[in-house]
């Protein structure tokens, strides 16, 4: 490979030090780094963050080669070395640059709207078997991800499929340098991110510039009619004669579509176990495909499975937490997965159920023993492999101090092993799809009723660093995870975010023990403090709200000479707790006679922040609070926190958030006050499946009090989820309904406590389908207005017995 000397010249940069290595692992983010001593860190810096503050961190791990900028100070780094550059990631992709040009096979590039993660996945799976391919992790297809995919390339692989994405104009310039494909796709072009470009004409030609030296590109028949290209092009269409894979007929079943088609005057046909139109065009690009690379094998199509790009964290039998991310197991993605893995710390130990690892470029020898390199960096407490692979090399992973079970395939291990014993534990579960360890899950798995709630974790981090664009750099943020976190679950929102905001607020006492109990240092305040909870403050380092003098003479009463933090509530207007503006001085004084209690905060609520026509007195509020913690941190001659600023405080009034902000709905997607919602992320799905259909007769009613009654007949479906569940009954007799299959079903009659039925006469569905109230296809706040309601109310009526699976993109 490349010695650092010989980077430094290619990309020319500063050296200082040197290194014997030349087999460099690539890394950008400090907490995946699987080997430390071939390690080669890019501190890039970004709107927000910089690699550089984790180098001390990873130098006392033992990381010692990096790439930094030109004025960082690396001079108490002994024996470190290190590339200086005034673009770190500059520097990352001409090295790439230079690697990629030592190639010469075919290489695929992928561009488009939409589909770019599935239509190269999905060739991967149809290649496998005939290539040695290599491809981005999951979508590894921007800037950063793009070169540390192409940096996998090796002697052993016999073909590359990466896939770019861009939002910006430009970026593609600097992609199609380092993919350099000689082959190109076109997936779906449609709208997605358009705000980076002028209209959907200067997209398309900013993503035509990764084929600019292609031999040839497939694309859609539809997609032709929008692209200017100039060289060879390659489409299917459906019914169209023009089409070089003309498809003129589609059969569709309850377990899939059969596909016909034309390719060069010779008819084909293949069957996918799918019957959604976006499947089916994402599977006829790739059929045309390996037509034209004359490896298409029809029996392959009917295993495509589908493509989830998610890692999954739900709660498991015998109080363990479970990691689920079956969607690829190369060694990247391993050690992705291991990292989420470990930031679940609180269990007694850590499992790892793992496939072994096929394809990868390396001889079996070399792969376990990168396998064995991240099980020992994570300090994992117990492997268990699965398939042959793994078997064949037993004595290395013995040599570790984890605990080692092996079978030769899934079927084995659900037979012999003694899973079912694992207690107190976080496990991965992490397999290649011919493993089907979905079968694995589904044993490991806590016992659940028909719905969900899916949180997207990867979203609740975008929505917070979308905020924190919105503040001062040194503005503190608490974030609000009181309610059950609004209905998502109060420790896995908090065990996200402990560190990346200032402190935690909930409602009551005993949901900071939970907290604590569960590994959370930071700072919590406690908005409802009793008599009975008191004595759990100082124990567990709660920090309790006072709004009352009753309520501050009982505590000064418990915590006479011991000191304590508290948090200052004033009324500047709600009107619900807090003190009075009259009564500021007596408070004061009491405050001077108790001087073992500390003042952490002062702070108070906005009435109308959402609100533009109470403005003046939104105003109103900030000035209030201001002069009374002026007057109290005078008296007291103290400075301490104060914070007004929720979600829509945050967002609609500049300069006003003091020195700290609370963050409570905004970061799970909603924008109260409805102007910048398209800047949130989606957080919340809520989901249940079809437990059954059946045919109803005209006239013959459906629900109770019999109001559903219709002159034609209907398939209905009877779903998983009602009231019970905090499906409101306001949604029946189709004010509301679910997406089934992308098609909208509307409620039939009245929502039951534990089911309801909806109207699937134009659905092509089956039993055991999905059907989703909220997420991709409708916002709560949509469901919110057919209630009549506001989102948070529909957010924490969702009942616990509702089970809350947790993803991360």
């Amino acid at each position: 490979m490349y010695a650092l000397k010989q980077i430094a010249e290619m990309t020319n940069c500063q050296l200082l030090g040197q290194s014997v290595l030349k087999n460099w692992l690539l890394a950008t983010d400090s907490r995946t780094i699987t080997n430390i001593e071939r390690t080669l860190f890019f501190a890039i810096k970004t709107p927000f963050n910089n690699g550089e503050f984790f180098i001390s961190e990873l130098y006392e791990k033992g990381v010692r080669n990096f790439v930094v900028s030109l004025d960082f100070e690396h001079t108490q780094f002994k024996d470190a070395n290190f590339l200086k550059h005034q673009n770190t990631v500059q520097v990352l992709q001409q090295l790439v640059v230079f690697h990629r040009k030592q190639f010469n096979i075919p290489i695929i590039g992928i561009s488009g709207s939409n589909g770019k993660t599935i239509v190269k996945e999905w060739l991967k799976q149809l290649l496998i078997n005939q290539f040695s391919v290599c491809a981005n992790p999951k979508s590894y297809n921007s800037q950063i991800g793009v070169p540390l995919s192409v940096w996998q390339l090796n002697n052993q692989h016999q073909i590359g499929i990466f896939e770019a994405g861009i939002s910006l104009p430009n970026e593609m310039e600097y992609l199609e340098k380092m993919i350099q494909p000689n082959i190109g796709i076109m997936t779906h072009l449609g709208t997605a991110h358009n705000e980076g470009f002028e209209n959907q004409t200067h997209k398309i030609k900013e993503k035509l510039k990764l084929f600019k030296h292609v031999d040839v590109l497939l694309s859609s028949f539809v997609n032709k009619k929008e692209m200017a290209f100039e060289g060879r092009l390659l489409c299917y269409g459906f019914n169209e004669q023009s089409a070089d894979l003309n498809i003129y007929q589609i059969e569709k079943s309850s377990v899939g579509s059969h596909v016909f088609a034309q390719y060069k005057n010779q008819n084909i046909d293949f069957k996918i176990p799918f019957i959604d139109q976006v499947s089916i065009e994402n599977a006829c690009l790739c059929a045309l495909f390996t037509l034209y690379f004359n490896s298409f094998r029809p029996e392959n199509f009917e295993n495509l499975t589908p493509i989830s790009m998610r890692l999954e964290l739900k709660k498991g039998i015998n109080n363990n937490i479970l990691v689920n991310d079956s969607y690829s197991n190369d060694i990247d993605a391993l050690s992705a997965a291991l990292s989420f893995l470990k930031k679940q710390n609180i269990h007694q130990q850590s499992v790892v159920i793992l496939s072994d690892i096929e394809q990868s470029g390396c001889s079996d020898s070399e792969i376990c023993q990168q396998i064995y390199d991240l099980l020992i960096e994570k300090k994992i407490d117990y492997l268990i492999g699965i398939g042959t692979v793994l078997n064949n090399h037993e004595s290395l992973f013995k040599k570790g101090k984890f605990k080692v079970e092996l079978h030769n395939n899934t079927n084995d291990f659900l037979t012999y092993s003694s899973f079912k014993t694992i207690h107190n534990s976080g496990i991965l579960i992490k397999g290649a799809r011919q493993f089907r360890f979905e079968n694995i899950v589904k044993q490991l798995e806590l016992l659940s009723y028909g719905s969900v709630l899916e949180i997207n974790l990867s979203a609740v981090l975008q929505n917070l660093q979308f905020f924190k664009t919105k503040l001062k750099k040194d503005t503190k943020i608490m974030a609000m995870v009181k309610a059950f976190a609004y209905g998502s679950g109060s420790y896995e929102i908090a065990k996200l975010l402990h560190t990346k905001v200032d402190y935690l607020a909930v409602a009551y006492a005993d949901e900071g023990v939970n907290l604590r109990n569960n590994g959370i240092q930071t700072p919590i305040m406690v908005l409802n403090v009793d008599e009975e909870s008191i004595s759990k403050l100082s124990e567990y380092q709660l920090e309790p709200v006072v709004f009352s003098f009753n309520q501050l003479k009982t505590i000064t009463t418990h915590f006479n000479l011991e000191e304590l933090s508290i948090h200052l509530e004033i009324d500047t207007g709600m009107h619900r707790l807090g003190f009075m503006n009259h009564e500021i001085n007596e408070l004061i004084a009491v405050l001077k006679n108790h001087e073992n209690i500390k003042v952490k905060s002062i702070f108070s609520h906005l009435s109308a922040s959402d609100e533009a026509q109470y403005d003046e007195f939104t105003h109103q509020q900030f000035q209030s609070l201001d002069t009374i913690a002026k007057q109290i941190e005078t008296a007291l001659n103290t400075s301490v926190l104060k914070h007004i600023s929720n979600t829509a405080g945050i967002l609609r009034f500049d300069n006003q958030e003091f020195n700290m902000v609370r963050l409570g709905i905004g970061l799970y997607g909603i924008d109260p006050s409805a102007q910048q919602q398209n800047e949130l992320q989606t957080v919340f799905s809520l989901k249940t499946t079809i437990s059954q259909l059946k045919t109803i007769e005209a006239n013959e009613s459906v629900g109770y009090s019999r109001k559903a009654i219709e002159n034609k007949t209907r398939t209905i479906a009877i779903l998983a989820i009602g009231y019970a569940d905090g499906l409101n009954r306001k949604l029946s007799n189709k004010k509301g309904g679910f997406y089934i299959n992308q098609q909208f079903a509307p409620i039939l009659g009245n929502v039951c406590m534990d089911m309801c039925m909806v109207d699937v006469s134009n659905i092509n569905c089956k039993e055991g389908d999905e059907a989703e109230l909220f997420g991709k296809q409708t916002d709560i706040e949509s469901i919110a207005a057919l209630c009549d309601t506001i989102p948070y109310e529909i957010l924490t009526s969702i009942s616990q017995r509702v089970k809350r699976v947790y993803v991360s993109e």
